[in-house]
């Protein structure tokens, strides 16, 4: 595992502004990290980039020091003033070779991400590694140790309770509506057009809830947001006009005063005994406290979801010593299987020098006799010396392959 090597910078450390600063753009990649190549003499590397962490994974026959960050970091963001650059290199954290596996096998794992368990990370390291790929600029070590990050990741989701429970808002707000067991055919009004309720609208529609109203300032955005699930949109100006008719209430705005006053509480519930649902996912509150004191109205709100985030982020830690052990497990099989590959690496000759002599001893030193004999003979013969070249490249090979793998494994 010799040569690889990583610098982070991520929310551990860093606020999101730092971390955005290093951020590189699609436009930009390929000019960048083919610079990173030739002024440092990189072999292989790929970037990484997400809302709150920066990865470069590369391979390099030197350790990275703070001094190395500060020159590969100011490489990547010349603008940076240096001696804010020097702070930020001092804090980085840099990774060399066992570590550097360690490091990516818990990225992909979610044991780092800023919500534990979360398996976004998995797709993100992919693509990443994919447009690294395209632009030519990974190799064979890079490929395997993405490779082997991904199936570890794969591993911890599936084999412990790391991301058994949500820990996003729009997830736990979508397990309390499929609790209610709504009928698909449910009216459902969503107030506000962001990226919450935007969530929320795409849930509905994957799930088959169609007769979906939203309602938002700019008619433009509500329509884009309704046709996630194939449903209609008007203004804020015609909420008084839609919430007679509504099922459920999904309110979530930026607004800092009640969206959802008390008259349009009791037009939602005015003689009528169905029981309806209101979720409230603003903070401040979109929807008036006295949705609290009427009959027949299930309410959720960012409160309770809160509590629910807490409860299953604690639930998700209590196995990380779990995800810990996969990790570490896997890190060993890899360091196994990268002293096999470097072996046969190294014995990669043998088979062309076995060939050689063959074909010198065929060609050249019993050319004479060989060609004195019967055709019969003769195919016997070259049958023989073939059948004796592929025990001769591959017997000695494993045992050799074995005995420097027992070595190694001592050492």
């Amino acid at each position: 595992m010799q040569g690889l090597r990583a610098i982070s910078i991520h929310h551990h450390h860093f606020p999101l502004e730092t971390i955005g600063e290093f951020s590189i753009s699609e436009a930009a990649l390929e000019g960048t990290v083919n610079k990173l190549k030739q002024t440092f003499g990189i072999q292989e590397i790929m970037y990484l980039g997400t809302c709150n962490r920066i990865e470069f994974i590369f391979t390099l026959p030197h350790y990275v020091c703070p001094g190395f960050a500060f020159e590969f970091l100011k490489c990547v963001q010349p603008n940076v003033p240096d001696e804010v650059l020097r702070g930020i290199a001092g804090k980085v954290l840099r990774f060399n070779d066992e570590e550097t596996v360690e490091h990516l096998f818990r990225v992909a794992s979610g044991l780092d991400s800023m919500i534990v368990g979360e398996q976004e990370i998995i797709t993100q390291l992919r693509k990443a590694y994919e447009v690294c790929e395209n632009l030519k600029v990974t190799g064979d070590d890079l490929r395997l140790l993405i490779q082997a990050a991904i199936r570890v990741g794969k591993e911890v989701y599936t084999e412990t309770n790391l991301s058994k429970k949500p820990v996003s808002i729009v997830s736990i707000a979508w397990n309390e509506f499929r609790k209610k067991q709504f009928p698909h055919q449910s009216r459902i009004l969503c107030v506000g057009a962001g990226q919450i309720i935007r969530n929320f609208v795409k849930f509905l529609g994957e799930n088959n809830y169609f007769n979906v109203h939203v309602v938002n300032r700019s008619l433009e955005n509500a329509e884009q947001v309704a046709r996630l699930a194939a449903g209609t949109a008007s203004t804020l100006s015609d909420l008084t006009a839609q919430i007679p008719a509504a099922d459920v209430l999904i309110v979530c705005t930026g607004s800092q005063e009640y969206i959802i006053q008390k008259e349009h509480l009791e037009m939602l519930v005015d003689g009528n005994s169905t029981e309806k649902m209101v979720i409230d996912l603003a903070l401040p509150n979109n929807v008036h406290p006295d949705v609290l004191s009427l009959p027949n109205i299930d309410f959720v709100d960012m409160v309770s979801i809160q509590k629910s985030i807490h409860e299953n982020i604690a639930f998700r830690e209590e196995s990380m010593e779990d995800g810990i052990r996969i990790v570490d497990r896997n890190k060993t099989e890899f360091k196994k299987m990268v002293q096999s590959r470097n072996v046969e690496r190294a014995m990669r000759a043998i088979p062309e020098t076995i060939k050689g002599i063959k074909q010198t001893a065929v060609e050249q030193v019993f050319k004479r006799e060989i060609d004195g004999l019967n055709e019969e003979t003769k195919a016997l013969v070259l049958d023989i010396i073939q059948y004796m070249e592929k025990k001769y490249i591959s017997v000695p090979m494993k045992m050799a392959k074995d005995v420097l793998l027992e070595e190694i494994s001592k050492n």
